[in-house]
């Protein structure tokens, strides 16, 4: 297995490697995604920073004309992660750029394999390299982590993960094929020998792992880096609330409700897609350009 040393991306030179901190709040019925908080109401124009606390009219109630309903702004959770920091994982990235800012629909994904000191393991056209945790690659600053293990499986975990990288002719620079032995391949083999009852299992297919695992990561990803392009050139957003249902929902589970409706999954082209190639586009989640 060859040591990778840390290169840079050149695809992309405004690679977001933090939390950009999206923030919701909920005001006149709709709910507000913004960067930094406006002092009115982008809907309404209500001033936002007044004061709610009215004094009381002559009939000792509060005076409700002058109280400004507003809920408490919370930041939406970021998606991504950076590998390094999360040992005995499965982490997805782009080939190339990040996703904030250089994902789209005709984007290839790569994926990998972390070690329980957060070494990182990856199969591709340069063969089989281990990237140490210490080196920082920046091309793995911006991931997606699509499954883990606790601490008690770490030397398992790392002993599999060795044997399985034993298999040097398997993994050389000559046996790498784009299509059909790739990275998606390494980390399945990998999967498989490991013996996990979830992961292991949902490994046995590309299709399997992929709805279970990929997919649900991904569709995730697509709603917060639309929204993220949305307030990038706009500053702001505004989302209308949907009717309520009748099963009562957290804030945070209905941040993303309609923001996206192009982003379903079409789950039986994927697999079939990615039987022949590792080609993740807009069959895991669309990007609204």
């Amino acid at each position: 297995m060859t040591t990778a040393t840390t290169t840079t991306t050149t695809a992309s030179t405004t690679t977001i490697t933090s939390d950009p901190g999206i923030l919701c709040f909920h005001h006149c019925n709709v709910k507000v995604f913004c960067f930094t908080l406006p002092h009115s109401c982008p809907h309404c124009n209500a001033q936002l920073d007044a004061d709610a606390n009215a004094a009381p009219d002559a009939t000792g109630d509060a005076n409700t004309t002058m109280t400004i309903t507003r809920l408490l702004p919370f930041r939406l959770p970021y998606p991504f992660v950076r590998a390094t920091q999360h040992p005995c994982a499965i982490v997805l990235r782009p080939s190339t750029g990040d996703f904030l800012n250089d994902y789209s629909n005709a984007t290839d994904l790569h994926i990998a394999v972390t070690t329980s000191a957060g070494d990182i393991v990856e199969f591709d056209r340069y063969g089989l390299r281990r990237h140490r945790r210490e080196d920082n690659p920046r091309d793995w600053w911006q991931s997606l982590l699509v499954g883990d293990l606790p601490e008690p499986w770490y030397d398992y975990w790392d002993e599999m993960l060795e044997q399985i990288c034993g298999q040097s002719s398997r993994w050389s620079i000559v046996s790498y094929e784009e299509s059909s032995h790739n990275c998606y391949t390494f980390v399945l083999a990998f999967l498989q020998a490991l013996g996990h009852a979830q992961l292991s299992d949902a490994a046995r297919t590309k299709t399997s792992f992929c709805e279970k695992y990929i997919v649900p990561r991904t569709t995730t990803a697509g709603k917060y880096i639309s929204l993220y392009r949305r307030l990038r050139l706009a500053g702001i957003h505004v989302h209308r609330q949907q009717p309520k249902q009748s099963k009562q929902r957290s804030p945070k589970a209905e941040i993303c409700d309609g923001l996206d409706s192009k982003l379903a999954t079409n789950k039986t082209k994927l697999a079939n897609n990615m039987t022949a190639r590792w080609h993740i586009r807009q069959k895991l989640c669309t990007i609204e350009e």
